[in-house]
């Protein structure tokens, strides 16, 4: 029986240890407004802490861009808002694909990364950032893994810069407001936190009694 009793807080402490290495780490981006000409260069962050491939990232962005005087405009994922017609012959709910740093993202996509790691879509552009909607917003949300946007872990002191994918400034305007919405731990780390403290405790109170008695 005593050996039963000594194995209930060991169990906790493990169970602990599991939440801590299952949750994920949230990856935190500051607030930033990225302006419709960062094609080139733009607002930048270095990372504080290492992410693995399942850390989430949890983000909104608010606002178009417009390229080419605004003949098209589009959301952070590069979803066209407007014209009827653009430039290049996409309607609302499209995308087209090209730009300097990632010809395979759709114009006026929101990018991430560095000249290392390269660049990458912030939003997917999809059926919740409106593709395939007459109506698409203008206000998105996504989350994300680090694996899902990067492929690969971040490390600690790396300098990631957000740039609009495009192949030149002079025509930009418009902007995006960036905000990250992963800042509270989520429900199942704080349910976890509970279970595994309630468990030792537990243990150690009748771990007491057993010596008492």
């Amino acid at each position: 029986m005593k050996t039963k009793l000594f194995c209930l807080p060991a169990l906790a402490f493990g169970f602990c240890l599991f939440c801590r290495v299952a949750q994920a780490v949230p990856f935190v981006i500051p607030t930033t407004v990225i302006s419709g000409t960062s094609v080139f260069s733009g607002p930048s962050f270095t990372v504080s802490g290492n992410y693995g491939l399942n850390d989430i990232v949890s983000i909104e962005a608010s606002g178009t861009v417009d390229l080419d005087f605004g003949n098209f405009t589009a959301n952070a994922a590069g979803v066209i808002v407007s014209p009827p017609t653009t430039n290049v012959g996409s309607h609302p709910g499209e995308t087209s694909p090209g730009g300097f740093f990632d010809p395979s993202a759709p114009y006026a996509a929101l990018l991430i990364g560095n000249a290392t790691l390269g660049f990458y879509p912030l939003f997917p552009a999809n059926a919740s950032t409106g593709l395939g909607s007459s109506i698409v917003p203008t206000d998105i949300f996504v989350t994300e893994t680090i694996g899902q946007i990067f492929g690969s872990p971040i490390a600690d002191g790396t300098i990631l810069e957000l740039l609009v994918n495009d192949i030149n400034t002079f025509d930009n305007s418009g902007s995006f407001t960036l905000t990250s919405t992963s800042s509270v731990p989520d429900d199942w780390s704080v349910k976890a936190t509970l279970i595994c403290c309630s468990c030792l405790w537990s243990g150690i109170f009748l771990l007491r009694k057993k010596q008492i008695t």
